[in-house]
């Protein structure tokens, strides 16, 4: 059943049940899903947090990815950093000086369920869905492809929110990836979400001008809040009835992987940072 189906049997810009799906994380995240949560509250029944994008492998396989990708130096960095977001989501209940420190502090503020599951697949999430009888799925920056039997369960559809702009840097890391290239822009893509990864059309999209001295932290930071705000106002339209759809046609997709060790000496070479 797609948003039409919905739209015909539902009053204009009535409350939708809404679950959002993201990554562990305590840097990037929490800040985003807060600015979603400020003015979507009233309709998420739940956000469930997957294990963090290049995790999947394993623990030590997962480290020396990140190890690769970052190089020592900024991995250290991201190591410190994490683990001061961490320890600060413990000691404080809520936001703390303007920021949140967890998926699950920003949850637990607006009274919101937070779950952690290890995959789309299983039970647990299942029997989410069972319980909670959701009708749109919001994907933000969630590590896993959610298979066409999840997607199938939304009767007002399923986003993804992508830091890029579409068709241009389909899949992973695309502010590394937008710097290492020497973009001048990039974007906050929200688009259906369809079988092939970030292929699905295009509902809205906000352009991020990208400054001569940003680091990859910098461009995160702009893009992850660039798609907390393309998500609202893509809500907002799907709850109106008033999307208007654009092609994010194939013949122009560029696709990057995770970054190796030589992508991330090609990118020093250029002159950028990671902080």
């Amino acid at each position: 059943m797609g948003w039409s189906c919905f739209r015909e049997n539902s009053e204009c810009n009535r409350p939708v049940k809404i679950i959002i799906l993201t990554q562990y994380d305590n840097l990037y995240q929490p800040q985003a899903v807060a600015e979603v949560c400020q003015a979507l509250a009233c309709e998420l029944v739940a956000i469930v947090a997957l294990p963090t994008m290049g995790t999947d492998s394993g623990g030590v396989a997962g480290l020396k990815k990140y190890i690769d990708f970052l190089g020592w130096r900024a991995f250290m960095v991201f190591g410190w950093r994490t683990f001061k977001a961490r320890l600060m989501a413990k000691l404080c209940s809520g936001r703390h000086k303007g920021k949140f420190y967890s998926i699950e502090q920003v949850a637990g503020s607006w009274h919101i369920p937070y779950y952690h599951f290890d995959s789309v697949k299983s039970e647990c999430f299942n029997k989410l869905l069972n319980d909670t009888a959701p009708e749109l799925l919001i994907s933000l920056s969630c590590p896993q492809i959610i298979g066409k039997s999840v997607r199938e369960r939304f009767p007002a559809g399923c986003i993804n929110v992508h830091g890029a702009p579409l068709p241009k840097y389909r899949g992973v890391m695309p502010s590394f990836w937008m710097l290492k290239n020497g973009e001048r822009y990039a974007a906050a893509t929200v688009h259906d979400l369809e079988a092939k990864i970030d292929d699905g059309a295009i509902i809205c999209q906000q352009s991020v001008a990208i400054a001569p001295d940003d680091s990859w932290h910098d461009l995160l930071v702009k893009t992850k809040a660039a798609g907390a705000a393309a998500l609202i106002q893509a809500v907002s339209q799907i709850k109106a009835g008033t999307v208007v759809r654009k092609p994010n046609p194939q013949e122009q997709a560029t696709y990057y992987s995770f970054p190796t060790k030589a992508d991330r000496r090609a990118f020093i070479a250029a002159g950028k940072k990671f902080f």
